[in-house]
């Protein structure tokens, strides 16, 4: 499966063009992933001194340094599926145990006494 390109400054023709990078997603990927520097990747592309490919790439590093943990998280629970399984039963089993005293709360108020004898 080939990767979709990020949509960039469409006002943006050739690589030394001044940018606008308040009206730009990958700006805004900067904005959120990578604050430090964000004052001089918004200069540079105001100026044109920074391609948006060169922008993206910085990004996208920024990025995928964000969610390597979890990746890295990821694969310790691929590892051990036995142990994830056992949380999950444990954690429903839990969790119907709470919901089934809710119900019995929720009929009790609101009158509903299903087979009193």
């Amino acid at each position: 499966m080939e990767p979709t390109k990020a949509k960039t400054d469409p006002a943006r023709i050739h690589r030394s063009d001044p940018g606008h990078p308040d009206i730009c997603p990958v700006f805004a990927y900067h904005q959120l992933f990578r604050k430090e520097n964000v004052d001089e990747i918004h200069a540079s592309c105001s100026q044109g001194s920074i391609g948006c490919k060169d922008c993206k790439q910085i990004a996208g590093s920024a990025i995928n340094d964000l969610l390597t943990p979890f990746r890295e998280r990821r694969n310790q629970y691929e590892q051990r599926l036995d142990e994830v399984k056992e949380i999950l039963v444990e954690g429903t089993r839990q969790a119907r145990k709470v919901a089934r005293e809710t119900m019995l709360e929720v009929r009790e108020a609101m009158g509903i006494r299903y087979f009193d004898l």
